[in-house]
């Protein structure tokens, strides 16, 4: 029997490594230290105190050395020994080479990307402010740390409509419907290919902050 325990996630598949053996004692070889020969000596050979012997290997698959073909596969799975092979990763070709004989586990880390964090509420409320400078400094720190041109230009959306309904010092009526339109028709336009997201809000915030009420 073969399992292949392949990723970085080295705390769950040590778990999962544990439950294979349970109380039993396994046998840890490198790779450097065994032959194709000894596999088979392992493969053959039974527990001194019952059971089935269990061989955990590192690296083996990538083995120039050694190099398992289907035959080779074939007797170890058939061994009563478990043989575990411990794999930063598996190519495809080798995937393929065990997925019908072997149980594949695979324990990747999927790293996350940690955005910076960053008040994008900050933005609308420059821009409600008439606060062009502002609102663009705010807008380009934004873009830089990964925030989407689609969150931004909601928030700035939403802060429009918002001084719709409630008036503002700042914007006449006109303005801000004027805005919501072009606000609007930037979002089309990029989605259809027609103009770039970020340099289309860019341009919307200093544009719209320059005009007079």
């Amino acid at each position: 029997m073969i399992y292949i325990l392949t990723g970085n996630d080295y705390k769950n598949k040590n778990i999962y490594l544990k439950k294979l053996y349970k109380n039993d004692q396994p046998f840890f070889i490198s790779d450097a230290n065994t032959t194709k020969e000894e596999l088979f000596d392992y493969a053959h050979s039974v527990s001194l105190f019952g059971g089935s012997p269990i061989v955990v290997i590192e690296n083996i698959i990538r083995d120039e050395e050694i190099k398992l073909n289907t035959k080779d596969i074939s007797i170890l799975c058939e061994s009563s020994t478990t043989f575990v092979f411990l794999e930063e990763k598996l190519l495809a070709a080798d995937s393929k080479k065990y997925n019908k004989t072997a149980t594949i586990e695979d324990f990747s880390k999927k790293e996350i990307k940690q955005i910076p964090k960053i008040n994008i509420f900050g933005i609308a409320d420059a821009y409600a402010r008439r606060d062009k400078i502002g609102a663009w400094v705010l807008y380009r720190d934004a873009v830089l740390l990964g925030v989407s041109s689609e969150e931004i230009s909601g928030i700035i959306f939403w802060k429009i409509k918002t001084m719709l309904l409630n008036g503002t010092k700042f914007f006449s009526s006109n303005e801000l419907k004027r805005q919501s339109s072009e606000l609007l028709s930037i979002y089309h336009k990029a989605h259809r290919g027609e103009c770039d997201f970020v340099v289309g809000i860019e341009q919307f915030i200093l544009s719209s902050l320059s005009k007079g009420i």
